[in-house]
């Protein structure tokens, strides 16, 4: 995961990305976030755009429509099995983040933490997760979600293990904004049931206005607000793919019985502003642009 930019008076202190950040934080309505993106958007397009790197809208077109109407869709499978299994092999050999930044082994992440991400350079170091956020489905829906080229301004791969008296704040119910329009593609890594830690989200809250201050909501109060129905619990076997608009109201469950591992990526019309990028000098790929993965690599 990305480390955090000093947005407050301090050692490191950034004040351009505060301000840029802290614009978009107290944009609460989404028709106004929506005029915001649109003219960014607009500008991108003229600098930036490449048809080459987008496909027919015909496949799509289906989890275009339910990710704009609902803020979350289902997506056939992006990943074989095959680089699934592939990956997580992969994984499992290497170190992750654990309490105070120290890298740790996965036994030792289980006994210790709730929740542990892998570094980024492991990731950027694999190509199957390269692969997968530079796929031609998931650029064209970015694309055509956000109203320009997508930025990829986030990557990352976490376990969460069950240890349910230690929530993490992703845990509770709550609403990402990061920037004026954004989107994120997930793909479980790991078989999840309504036991081991299945993403939730309240369809159609990515089109409702935010808090100037980034509160949880409880289940009851959504419940009572927007109806149990709209509470979506998405879960299916490893390899399962979804995207969602995570402006709008959502969460992981904490893992009951099994750990969870999941692949998350972030498009967005531009850089997430609480975030200090610092692009690895790794190759870049025919199949990668490097606009879409300049945060990334360099």
């Amino acid at each position: 995961m990305h480390p955090y930019a000093r947005l407050r008076p301090g050692t490191g202190f950034e004040p351009l990305k505060a301000a840029l950040y802290y614009a978009q934080r107290l944009a609460t309505t989404p028709p106004v976030r929506e005029a915001v993106a649109r003219s960014i958007g607009f500008v991108v397009n003229r600098l930036h755009d490449d048809p080459s790197l987008y496909r027919s809208l015909s496949p799509i077109e289906r989890p275009l429509q339910e990710l704009e109407r609902d803020g979350l869709a289902r997506l056939d499978p992006v990943l074989s099995s095959e680089e699934v299994d592939l990956l997580v092999a992969r994984l499992n050999c290497e170190p992750l983040v654990g309490p105070e930044g120290k890298l740790v082994s996965l036994d030792e992440a289980r006994i210790q933490c709730s929740m542990a991400a892998y570094p980024l350079s492991t990731l950027l170091d694999c190509q199957v997760v390269r692969d997968f956020a530079n796929s031609p489905v998931l650029l064209t829906i970015a694309r055509n979600y956000l109203g320009c080229t997508p930025t990829i301004s986030s990557i990352g791969v976490r376990w969460s293990f069950p240890k349910p008296s230690r929530l993490d704040g992703t845990q509770i119910f709550h609403r990402d904004v990061d920037d004026w329009r954004f989107m994120k593609a997930f793909i479980y890594l790991t078989d999840v049931d309504h036991e081991s830690g299945p993403h939730r989200y309240v369809k159609r809250t990515h089109c409702t206005s935010s808090r100037l201050r980034a509160l949880p909501y409880s289940s009851v109060q959504l419940e009572q607000e927007y109806g149990a129905e709209t509470i979506e619990t998405v879960v299916g076997p490893r390899g399962t793919t979804f995207l969602a608009d995570t402006f709008g109201i959502h969460c992981g469950m904490p893992p009951l019985t099994r750990p969870r591992l999941i692949l998350q990526v972030q498009y967005s019309v531009l850089p997430i502003y609480a975030f200090r990028y610092d692009p690895l000098k790794l190759p870049i790929s025919s199949g990668e642009n490097r606009y879409v993965n300049r945060l990334l690599l360099q």
